[in-house]
C-alpha cells in the first residue's frame, strides 16, 4: 500500500538534487537550484515518511506562458500512480489559474510521450505546430 501524500510544497535543495539524479538528469549548483525553486509558480511533492519521493513544478511568466517541469518520481515509485497524481494536480492548478488563450508547455523525457497525452499534450510536430526546439548552454 502506498503510503505518500501529495504536497503542494517545494522540495528542499537536497531532495531536488536526489530526484533529478535518479532520473539521470543533470543539475546545476545549489545557489542556482534554490533560486529557481523559489521561482516556481507552483510545484508539488509526493511526500513519503517526510522525504519528497516525486515532484512536479510549473513556471511561466504568471500571465499566459506556462511549462511544466521537473516530473520526477523516484524509481522504486514509480508505476505506483504518483506521476499521474502529481500531473493531475498541476493540471488542476493550472485550469484554476490560466486565462484563455495561454500556452501550457512541456518537455517530455524520451519514451514517456504516451503518459502525458492523457493529460491532453500533443506531439509535435502537428498540423498547425511545428518541432519543439531547445538549446542546451
Amino acid at each position: 500500500m502506498n503510503n505518500y501524500i501529495i504536497v503542494e510544497k517545494l522540495p528542499s535543495v537536497e531532495e531536488y538534487i536526489d530526484l533529478r539524479e535518479s532520473a539521470g538528469w543533470s543539475y546545476p549548483n545549489k545557489e542556482a537550484i534554490e533560486k529557481s525553486l523559489k521561482n516556481s509558480n507552483y510545484c508539488v511533492c509526493a511526500v513519503k515518511d517526510g522525504t519528497a519521493i516525486g515532484i512536479s513544478r510549473v513556471v511561466g511568466d504568471d500571465s499566459f506562458i506556462y511549462l511544466i517541469v521537473d516530473v520526477i518520481v523516484l524509481p522504486e515509485y514509480q508505476n505506483q500512480g504518483i506521476g499521474t497524481a502529481l500531473m493531475e494536480r498541476v493540471m488542476l492548478y493550472l485550469e484554476e489559474t490560466v486565462q484563455e488563450y495561454s500556452s501550457i508547455t512541456l518537455l517530455a523525457a524520451k519514451g514517456k510521450e504516451t503518459f502525458y497525452e492523457k493529460f491532453g499534450f500533443f506531439k509535435r510536430p502537428s498540423g498547425e505546430y511545428g518541432h519543439g526546439m531547445m538549446v542546451e548552454l
